[in-house]
């Protein structure tokens, strides 16, 4: 995989061989909300080549400690969106059973279709299936 994009927050990997980029969230976390929208508008930058129909996203989640105050899940709704809804499939890992119920709820509220796992070779054997 190739580095796409890489900042404190996340990173961005393309495996163009196998059709599939990884976005890997670090542990640091976001601090204001307008902060996390415009490293999404980074991201969304960085993707903006690859043929995101094409391709599967597997969405790495572990080291991160999950936010749910209403007011940034409705604020980043738009960017998070904007970043993962062209994919042809998603794929997010978690840590926890918390995670993987708050993922499932986020997934609901953008309707997109995106399965939840805890194990990366599953996640990884899903979006190349």
């Amino acid at each position: 995989m190739s580095v796409i994009h890489e900042s404190p927050h996340a990173r961005l990997e393309l495996d163009a061989s196998r059709k599939l980029v990884r976005f890997v969230r670090s542990e640091l976390p976001f601090g204001e909300l307008a902060d996390a929208i415009a490293i999404f508008r980074r991201l969304i930058e960085a993707s903006a080549s690859i043929d995101r129909a094409r391709y599967g996203v597997l969405i790495d989640l572990r080291r991160v400690t999950g936010r749910n105050d209403e007011a940034f899940e409705l604020g980043i709704a738009p960017s998070r969106r904007a970043l993962f809804g062209p994919f042809a499939k998603r794929a997010t890992l978690v840590r926890t059973m918390a995670g993987k119920l708050q993922i499932q709820r986020l997934n609901r509220a953008d309707t997109m279709a995106a399965d939840v796992f805890d194990d990366e070779a599953e996640a990884i054997a899903y979006l190349l299936a």
